[in-house]
């Protein structure tokens, strides 16, 4: 099973978050490969160059299509979501790509999870270690259960 690691990477705590989910998916005897973005910066461009922003989207764009999975980082900054993870799980979804959502963060007190992902995932963890012994070839689903939605305004 080709995994691409969706997941913001963007300060301490993000950082050693992927990390774990890396060894996890490494751990995994399920898992064959892992494309993790993180890994895969290009030191010879500029950050930021167009050379450097073709790359980085035409790599990220081809290794969605590659994978037989998007495991997507949803711990972020509250309720929202890292946006760049989000459309790669849009992107995979939109490709019929089996997509798992891990999250260490609380759902209901720390980081609610959005409907439009809530929704579109096919496998919600929580624990690293059932990250790790998770059966990708089974493909075992389960729904995510932990909603707390804002009320809708209404108009007046």
């Amino acid at each position: 099973m080709k995994i691409y690691l969706a997941s913001p990477f963007f300060d301490e705590e993000q950082l050693e978050r992927v990390k774990r989910v890396e060894k996890a998916l490494a751990d995994n005897p399920t898992v064959t490969e892992v494309f993790s973005p993180r890994l895969q910066q290009v030191e010879h461009l500029e950050h930021g160059s167009d050379e450097w922003r073709d790359f980085v989207y035409n790599n990220d764009i081809k290794h969605i299509e590659w994978c037989d999975a998007v495991v997507a980082v949803h711990d972020y900054v509250g309720e929202h979501v890292d946006p760049g993870t989000g459309f790669e799980i849009g992107y995979g979804k939109a490709l019929k790509k089996f997509i798992v959502l891990y999250q260490e963060k609380d759902p209901v007190t720390e980081a609610p999870v959005n409907l439009m992902l809530t929704d579109s995932l096919d496998v919600y963890i929580q624990n690293i270690g059932k990250l790790a012994e998770y059966d990708f070839n089974e493909k075992q689903r389960n729904r995510f259960e932990n909603y707390s939605f804002a009320p809708i305004a209404k108009e007046k």
